[in-house]
């Protein structure tokens, strides 16, 4: 099942966070591995009251975690070219799984419903953005028939702050 987040379910999503923190690194990834702590509970905390978080219950437990946002300021300009122009799309970040049940489709239900979501805002697509080192969000994005469309880097990263884009088009 998958709802809005509630304050409430903060615990339980730091532990998908932490979770896919440590795969990331194990991975050979600094994605969510800076000194900065990012994504910070208060970043999920703030994501949470800005009704933007939302989970993948399974077994009343919080098995994944995905925010949707709106317009991305880093996207504005791209090392490659979207599929649509102007601010109309929806972003897709900070999506995590608790380890124990990686591999059993949760991001990908937390992805399909992003269209869901898109849809019922009146989006004209989806983006997503990912570290070169994430073959699990690339391979997940081109499985959802997501294109890569280029990379971006992020001012506020230090290091390795090259991200791979990609987007869908909602019909």
């Amino acid at each position: 099942m998958i709802r809005r987040a509630l304050e409430s379910d903060l615990d339980g999503i730091m532990v998908c966070i932490e979770d896919a923190r440590l795969r990331l690194k194990e991975s050979g990834s600094k994605q969510w591995n800076a000194p900065d702590g990012y994504p910070r509970r208060i970043d999920l905390y703030n994501d949470i009251m800005n009704a933007n978080c939302y989970i993948n219950i399974k077994n009343d437990i919080i098995a994944g975690v995905v925010v949707y946002e709106g317009k991305e300021p880093e996207y504005d300009n791209p090392y490659g070219n979207w599929l649509t122009n102007g601010d109309n799309y929806l972003t897709i970040h900070r999506l995590a799984t608790r380890t124990s049940f990686q591999n059993a489709g949760i991001a990908k239900e937390l992805m399909e419903y992003a269209e869901v979501y898109a849809k019922e805002t009146k989006r004209e697509s989806i983006r997503i953005d990912t570290h070169p080192k994430n073959l699990a969000v690339q391979h997940l994005a081109l499985t959802l028939n997501y294109t890569l469309c280029g990379y971006v880097f992020y001012s506020r990263i230090q290091d390795e702050a090259k991200r791979l884009i990609y987007e869908k088009l909602i019909k």
